[in-house]
Formats: C-alpha cells, sequence, structure tokens
C-alpha cells in the first residue's frame, strides 16, 4: 500500500470537536509536561474536549514530543461545545473599557447556561448549544482591535454559537454546511499562513469518518476529506484517505453523562442506517488482531448501475483508499473528570 504524501498533525478527535484555540493550549501543555501537563489542562475546571481519553492524551504527548521544539504542530479545525468557561477566561485581563459591558452579558450568558444544564442535565442547554452569537458580534464591534489570540477566541466563540443556531434554525443539513465551511475556512489561513516554505508540509488529519472521506460525505455534505484532495493536486501531490472501523467483537468509548463510557462496536449505528451496513460487509468474520482492505481495486467495479449494492459501501469505495478493521479492539478509558455540568 502506498503510504501518504501529505500529512497535517492537529487535535481532533474522532468526532472532531477540538477547536483552534484548544489545540493550541494543548500542545502548550505537552511541552511543559507532556502527557501529564495534557491531562492536567483537559481535566482543569472549565475545560473539555473529545481527546479527554488516556490513549488519545498519550497520543498527542508523543507527537509533540516527536516534533521540532521550534514548530507548532497540533491544529484545531473545529467548533467548540463545552469549553465556554475556558475560552471566556482567556478574554477576561485583556478585555478594553469600552468592551466591559459587552463582555460581562457574554460572560454571564455562560454561567446561567452552566447553572441551567447543572439542573435539568439536558445537553441542549450547554452555552454552546443554547446561545445567540449575536453575544460575541456585540463584543467583537465594542472591542475593534484585539490582540491575535483574543481574537482568535472571539471568532471561536462566534462561529461556535453559529453552528448550533444554524441546527436550531434550520436543522442537520445548515448545521453540517456550517461546521464544514468553519474546519475549511481553517484549513485555509493554515496553508495560506504556511505559503513560500521551501518544502512542502506533511500533513495528518485525525477527524471521525463522515470528515475525511473523498467527495460528498454519507450525508451529502462536501468537508475537509474534499478539500484535502484538492489542495494536495494543486501542488502535484495526493492525499490518501485510511477509514479505521471496529470490527467483530469490538468495543468504543462513547461519550455520556458523567463522561467516556465503554460500549459495544455492534450497538453503535452512526450513520443511522440501522444495518450496521459498513462494518457488517466489509469486515471479516475469521480475521485475527486486524485487516487492511485496498479498496481502489474494486472502484472499476463499483460504478453505475449498482442499484443492488448498498450505496453508503460504494461511496466509501470511492472516497477511502484503504480500510483497516481492528477485532476485538478496546475502548479508549477516559479522563478521571466528568464533563461540565454534570456530576459522577
Amino acid at each position: 500500500m502506498r503510504p501518504p504524501s501529505w500529512c497535517l498533525l492537529l487535535s481532533l478527535s474522532l468526532i472532531a470537536t477540538s477547536a483552534p484555540v484548544i489545540a493550541q493550549d494543548v500542545e502548550a501543555a505537552a511541552r511543559r509536561n507532556g502527557v501529564r501537563g495534557i491531562e492536567e489542562f483537559l481535566t482543569a475546571p472549565g475545560t473539555f474536549t473529545f481527546y479527554n481519553m488516556q490513549e488519545e492524551a498519550q497520543f498527542l504527548a508523543d507527537v509533540v514530543a516527536a516534533a521540532p521544539r521550534n514548530e507548532r504542530v497540533l491544529w484545531g479545525f473545529d467548533r467548540e461545545i463545552f469549553s465556554d468557561r475556558y475560552l471566556i477566561s482567556k478574554l477576561e485581563p485583556r478585555v478594553p473599557p469600552g468592551a466591559r459591558a459587552a463582555f460581562a452579558r457574554l460572560q454571564e450568558a455562560s454561567t446561567n447556561a452552566r447553572a441551567k444544564n447543572a439542573r435539568t442535565g439536558n445537553p441542549d442547554d450547554l452555552f454552546f448549544l443554547a446561545e445567540d452569537p449575536a453575544l460575541v458580534t456585540a463584543l467583537r464591534a465594542a472591542w475593534p482591535h484585539p490582540d491575535r489570540e483574543s481574537d482568535a477566541v472571539m471568532r471561536t466563540i462566534e462561529e461556535s454559537l453559529a453552528i448550533e443556531a444554524a441546527e436550531r434554525a434550520g436543522g442537520a443539513w445548515p448545521y453540517m454546511q456550517r461546521r464544514a465551511q468553519w474546519g475549511r475556512s481553517n484549513l485555509a489561513a493554515l496553508l495560506r499562513a504556511d505559503q513560500g516554505r521551501a518544502a512542502a508540509p506533511k500533513i495528518l488529519m485525525k477527524f471521525g469518518y463522515n470528515h475525511m472521506i473523498r467527495g460528498a460525505n454519507y450525508f451529502n455534505n462536501f468537508d475537509l476529506g474534499t478539500m484535502a484532495d484538492e489542495v494536495a493536486a494543486l501542488t502535484g501531490e495526493r492525499a490518501f484517505h485510511i477509514l479505521v472501523l471496529p470490527g467483530p467483537g469490538s468495543r468504543q468509548a462513547v461519550l455520556g453523562g458523567s463522561g467516556f463510557g465503554s460500549v459495544a462496536s455492534d450497538s453503535v449505528d452512526e450513520l443511522r442506517a440501522g444495518d450496521q451496513r459498513l462494518t457488517r460487509v466489509l469486515s471479516n468474520a475469521n480475521a485475527t488482531g486486524h485487516e487492511v482492505i485496498d479498496l481502489r481495486p474494486l472502484r472499476r467495479l463499483a460504478m453505475r448501475g449498482l442499484e443492488s449494492w448498498n450505496a453508503d459501501v460504494v461511496r466509501t469505495i470511492h472516497g477511502y483508499d484503504a480500510v483497516v478493521m481492528w477485532k476485538g479492539a478496546h475502548a479508549a478509558s477516559g479522563l478521571t473528570e466528568p464533563r461540565p455540568g454534570h456530576s459522577r
């Protein structure tokens, strides 16, 4: 199998919910104190990501340790869900006098949302899932020339709120469109900043497979995976897409009320298809350990006139170059602290 020639290291989990500023601070924590630094950062009050798992924290620490000390290697492209207190606290010491009233309204909304979520236990009451992006729009208007980091924090909060507001107003499609556009915009900004380097960057993108597929994804949205292919082609390079799936007898970590819990992969239907269409069709019951399936030879078969074929399987054959299936995989272990707004 030919290895990828185009790769980016970024701190986004399989469900892709780390924001740019959070990724930056995870790397800083790793440089201070390795995996212990990451775990302390992720379990501090007000901070929670989908990397709050021991194996994922170790993975990030290993990446940072292997990188040159003078180069940043972790980049987050997604919106934020849980860490509003942390992001808002980064703004507090820098707010100019003219923006303090708008900042106080933002801070109050975060505090009220946390109190409501603690009472109801309803995730929809979390700050980022419930509040109005106008809170940050007003703050930005009152703070016209922020420093670089404050600008990044405000843009992250504002867009994260806008992505969820799009879902409340119009459902899944506008939500997915806006979320994909935010990720693509962050990738474009990174590429612009990297122009002029003598050597093309190697980039590994680690996201949920609905985001990384080439072409339209399983919900007919064009996400980061498509952009990766097009950017690589512009420089004569290529992107290599690898789909990792649980095989028979596997378990995986799923977020619940008090953190991550282990569930049987057979009980998870991420595409909501009702028939485990990818794992059922692609897995080999006689495999041991793991198996690698090269999908490229199948493309000449998976063309038109395949009404009897599973549509998601056809899309996977063209959207991914290889599948890795782990038989009997174990669930990742959650870090010790519960999710913000929830008790153990």
